[in-house]
């Protein structure tokens, strides 16, 4: 599952350590959709900047739902304006596609071989009714490096944090 960041060719000569970004869509973006934002990903991450120096930066999205921004900061460090700029721009995409993108308390499991996107507390009703077991496979959006992205970002929930609220 992780293998789809390995193979990544874009991130080929990103540094392992590079920040990571992850936002949850509330919703399965359609294929017109993903294309729209990755248009809008590309446009953004080839002007990013910070204090008038371009970023390496990069993203796409993953799983029909979820946006991932990454910038190497071996090349240059990353500011809070230029992350304020980040912010900016995940708000924007989250107007102009109608979707939640800033919501902590979703999580996405792979149910059935297709991605869902719920709140804990139905990932918990799940659990109980055996919709879901502790082999479940979940994104963990809280990885904030590129290593840990390409090799930890989907865990079963018998090793993942959500286990201990659900």
């Amino acid at each position: 599952m992780n293998n789809l960041l390995v193979n990544n060719l874009n991130l080929a000569t990103f540094n392992a350590s590079s920040k990571v970004w992850l936002f949850t869509a509330d919703k399965t973006l359609n294929e017109a959709q993903q294309v729209s934002i990755q248009m809008d990903i590309d446009s953004f991450c080839s002007n990013w900047d910070s204090h008038g120096v371009g970023l390496k930066a990069t993203g796409f999205i993953l799983f029909s739902r979820l946006l991932i921004l990454i910038v190497d900061e071996s090349f240059h460090t990353i500011s809070g304006c230029s992350m304020d700029k980040s912010i900016s721009f995940i708000k924007n995409v989250e107007i102009k596609y109608k979707i939640s993108l800033f919501d902590r308390l979703l999580q996405s499991a792979l149910v059935n071989n297709e991605w869902q996107t719920a709140s804990t507390a139905i990932w918990s009703e799940k659990l109980k009714s055996n919709e879901i077991n502790f082999e479940t496979l979940f994104i963990d959006t809280l990885v904030n490096n590129l290593y840990d992205a390409q090799h930890h970002l989907t865990k079963n929930l018998g090793s993942f944090w959500l286990k201990r609220i659900i």
